[in-house]
């Protein structure tokens, strides 16, 4: 599976902001020089492995710690989404229509796969992913960030993301049960 570059960029930003030039180099000795090479010099609209971006959390991980994966991936989402949320800002009345369309953007980031919104409710929805062998275990878990951020950015407070079925478990789909604590109320 290819990625857009835009998904490791943010990453490599995320860290550089959050801890620091000499922790981001940390990471990237751990990577392979064509990683280090893509986390340097990668345009956001270019297409790489998805194996590159596991690579990277990967490094992330054993420098920063099991929860790194997931933290990057939120990140990557808040990056992605703030663009997209201000502009349909007034989709909060309807948090479902929203969150339908941001997972319809999928495509736009990967090259195999469709993610949809599978259910919606007033405590919860379920995403999944289908026709698409993640490239690793730590890319389900930034997209459990990922599916983290896409509650908050539609007002839901609180959301928690359990990655409930993974194609390399075996299962049919990747599935995320996304709890919310509430969501705004419509005017």
């Amino acid at each position: 599976m290819q990625i857009k570059a835009q998904g490791i960029l943010n990453a490599v930003r995320f860290v550089r902001e959050r801890h620091g030039e000499e922790v981001l180099e940390e990471i990237l000795t751990r990577c392979s020089p064509s990683v280090q090479e893509r986390c340097r010099s990668a345009i956001a609209i270019e297409w790489h492995e998805a194996a590159e971006y596991e690579a990277l959390l990967e490094a992330a991980a054993a420098v920063l710690g099991p929860s790194a994966p997931k933290e990057l991936g939120a990140a990557g989402a808040r990056a992605n989404m703030s663009g997209f949320m201000r502009r349909a800002a007034f989709y909060l009345v309807r948090p479902s229509y929203a969150m339908k369309r941001v997972a319809s953007a999928w495509s736009q980031f990967n090259d195999e796969g469709h993610m949809r919104l599978v259910d919606f409710s007033e405590n919860g929805a379920v995403v999944e992913v289908t026709e698409v062998v993640p490239p690793g275990p730590l890319f389900c878990d930034a997209l459990s960030g990922w599916c983290e951020v896409l509650g908050t950015r539609v007002g839901a407070r609180e959301p928690v993301a359990r990655h409930t079925a993974c194609r390399l478990r075996g299962d049919a789909t990747c599935t995320w049960d996304i709890e919310f604590a509430s969501l705004p109320e419509a005017s």
